[in-house]
């Protein structure tokens, strides 16, 4: 048993360099999971590997949108279209089909103050 808590150790001890603290918070609860499952190494470290990504994909997320200082209370629920003349309604239902992601295109809006354009962008986002 001290053979286990020495490697228990030793491995907890090692994920800090690397800065995978996903993995060194989960691996033992993961690897009980996998010896209950019958699940290859590949497919258990596959799983680590997945946990620590989605993680620091959310922190990703979390920060971009704490800098962003955007309003996050703004939702296209509350965004009221009646407001644009009908051109800038129909670059808006461009904008919210998401094509301009796959194409990787900027965005660029331009209007007088208290026209809707961070609300709207807010939205989309």
């Amino acid at each position: 048993m001290s053979r286990a808590v020495d490697v228990t150790a030793e491995l907890t001890r090692n994920l800090k360099y690397p800065h995978l603290p996903t993995v060194r918070q989960c691996y033992e609860e993961a690897a009980r999971q996998a010896e209950r499952e019958s699940l290859s190494y590949e497919r258990y470290l596959q799983e680590l590997v997945q946990r620590e990504c989605e993680e620091r994909r959310e922190n990703r997320i979390e920060k971009m949108l704490r800098e962003s200082q955007l309003p996050l209370e703004k939702s296209l629920d509350i965004f009221d279209a009646k407001r644009l003349p009908p051109k800038a309604v129909r670059q808006m239902r461009s904008l919210l089909e998401g094509s301009f992601l796959e194409r990787t295109e900027n965005v660029l809006v331009f209007g007088n103050p208290g026209s809707g354009k961070t609300h709207l962008l807010q939205a989309v986002s």
